[in-house]
């Protein structure tokens, strides 16, 4: 397949589902204000003890070093089972108001994290935050935000499918193509797993070290 018809299609299919990418969007943006707002409430007691965390974690004079293996294997469990749920919800007719959720957690999920290094670290989180966080994501919301449309609309044809009574054999093929979708989204998201679990904690020692140490 050429580059021009590749584009072709996915041009056609922003346009054919243009209203369902503007709901995931709005989702998972509201996903990130809302986690961005949870950290400014968080009583005081609750964001030391985070804060206690991260900077051990991080602590340049941590003999242990960091464990690339652990993230990635962390970060599989992390985002794999959510790409593989959107897959099955977009199976079970009902599921557009669970992915529509799971949306707004991942963005939550990105604006407390990216919030809270900045609120507890001061000027070291900003760097860690762009580092640490933002690299992998570029990835991750774009495969998430895609997933879920491709779901949706999976979902919504099946529904007016069933209502048409228009069930015929093809419905296989067309879930072997649906799938094969989700295997491409599956590489892509495995570019991000890559980034966060060897390239993103790599630059963050880097900083760390020249830091010397974290502080506000």
């Amino acid at each position: 397949m050429s580059t021009n018809t590749l584009m072709s299609k996915i041009n056609k299919h922003i346009q054919e589902n243009f209203w369902l990418y503007i709901v995931s969007i709005l989702c998972v943006f509201t996903g990130i204000i809302l986690g961005m707002y949870s950290v400014k409430y968080m009583g005081e007691f609750e964001q030391n003890d985070l804060v206690n965390y991260l900077t051990s974690f991080i602590d340049p004079s941590n003999a242990n070093g960091i464990s690339y293996k652990l993230i990635f294997l962390q970060s599989i469990k992390n985002n794999l089972p959510v790409i593989i749920f959107l897959w099955f919800l977009g199976l079970t007719i009902v599921g557009i108001p669970i992915i529509i959720i799971i949306d707004l957690l991942k963005g939550f999920t990105v604006g407390f994290t990216f919030s809270f290094m900045i609120s507890g670290l001061g000027k070291s989180g900003i760097g860690i935050a762009i580092l640490g966080v933002l690299p992998q994501n570029i990835i991750y919301i774009p495969c998430i935000i895609f997933a879920s449309v491709v779901s949706m609309e999976f979902s919504i044809m099946l529904l007016k499918d069933k209502f048409n009574k228009q069930w015929t054999s093809s419905i296989t093929s067309r879930i072997v193509y649906y799938s094969l979708i989700f295997i491409v989204i599956i590489i892509f998201l495995f570019i991000g797993i890559i980034i966060e679990s060897y390239i993103a904690p790599y630059f963050v020692k880097n900083l760390i070290n020249n830091l010397g140490s974290v502080s506000k």
